[in-house]
């Protein structure tokens, strides 16, 4: 159910996610704290036993901001990723567009439906909606034939070094596809957030059974404690979600290289 929950997150999950593990993390310090003041009320002041649990807690609080660290690097790696994949798209698109002119005004046709796969690889980086999302795959495969089998038309007439270069360009816009599809589609494994989440309340159980046994509490530090853990975790999930959340991709590469295309729409 949970790994179902981190799958189907949109930008008010992430919310809710955000909230909730902050409600979850403060029950757990409660639950601990009281856990504590019930243990040391049983023991003797002449007890040598904080010094041990200090230990074994600020280890298990130094583990898991470890362990937070890495994740949070290796989700931006994978937004990184679709950030790159995004340029190099764009790049290719422009590139085979441009190329289209090595065949003269027989390569207009060509050109004017790389025009379209631009808007629609753009679209599917953009739709959030699954039905879309489908939609604009299928498109994009549909493109991708339709290029190809105008292109094969064009290189008889072609030299083969500009023929060669025409075909190379288009080998790459569809080579591009796929890496930005991948990308798009890789995220932090769900597993890995729901150990992160155990580990985290773990860790905070273990610091509030240690402040019970001072029988003294510290409800502002323990609440940025929290506060800072749980926006860490948050953080792992919106780089997770390229779709969703408030960290998306960036489509200006896509969006400029349409605009370039404009001014010869009109010609």
């Amino acid at each position: 159910m949970i790994l179902r929950f981190f799958s189907s997150m949109d930008s008010g999950g992430i919310f809710v996610f955000g909230l909730g593990l902050f409600v979850l993390l403060a029950v757990v310090a409660e639950a601990g704290f009281r856990s504590g003041r019930a243990y040391a009320a049983k023991r003797t002041p002449a007890d040598k036993e904080m010094t041990g649990i200090s230990a074994l807690t600020g280890g298990m609080l130094a583990l898991m901001a470890f362990v937070l660290a890495v994740t949070i690097g290796f989700a931006q790696d994978r937004f990184e990723a679709r950030r790159d994949t995004t340029l190099t798209e764009a790049n290719t698109i422009g590139t085979a567009w441009l190329r289209t002119d090595l065949a003269g005004p027989a390569g207009k046709p060509v050109a004017i439906l790389i025009e379209d796969y631009a808007r629609i690889r753009l679209s599917y980086i953009r739709e959030t909606d699954p039905a879309a999302i489908d939609a604009a795959l299928v498109r994009t495969n549909a493109l991708q034939t339709e290029i190809w089998a105008r292109a094969m038309k064009l290189l008889p007439d072609m030299q083969p070094p500009l023929a060669a270069s025409l075909i190379a360009s288009l080998n790459d816009m569809f080579d591009a596809n796929l890496s930005q599809r991948f990308a798009l589609e890789s995220h932090v494994p769900q597993e890995t957030m729901l150990g992160l989440l155990s580990g985290a309340v773990l860790a905070i159980g273990a610091l509030g059974f240690q402040v019970g046994l001072t029988r003294r509490r510290h409800p502002l530090l323990g609440a940025l404690l929290i506060a800072m853990l749980s926006g860490g975790m948050v953080l792992v999930v919106d780089l997770s979600r390229p779709r969703f959340g408030f960290m998306r991709v960036d489509t200006a590469p896509l969006v400029w290289t349409l605009q370039g295309f404009a001014p010869a729409a009109k010609n």
